[in-house]
């Protein structure tokens, strides 16, 4: 499939779903090829690897971070750094 830089902008959000279902997208400039749009990860792989955004906001940071004291604190019990 081929759209204009015009087309993207104004149907972008379709477009892009489009080459998220596996669709080749050229994005022309003034008539001639320029760009290619495709999703980062192919769907089949981002099946395979779901989402893990909520299970890691719900897990605690293992070192409180405040105002660069882990730096310091483990700079501290590492003499040679």
């Amino acid at each position: 499939m081929q759209v204009s830089v015009a087309d993207i902008k104004a149907r972008f959000t379709a477009i892009a779903r489009q080459a998220d279902a596996g669709q080749e997208v050229i994005i022309t400039n003034r008539g001639r090829p320029a760009y290619r749009l495709l999703p980062i990860l192919p769907a089949p792989l981002r099946s395979a690897f779901p989402d893990t955004t909520a299970l890691a906001m719900q897990s605690k940071p293992s070192q409180t971070l405040v105002n660069g004291s882990f730096v310091a604190d483990w700079r501290a019990q590492n003499e040679r750094f």
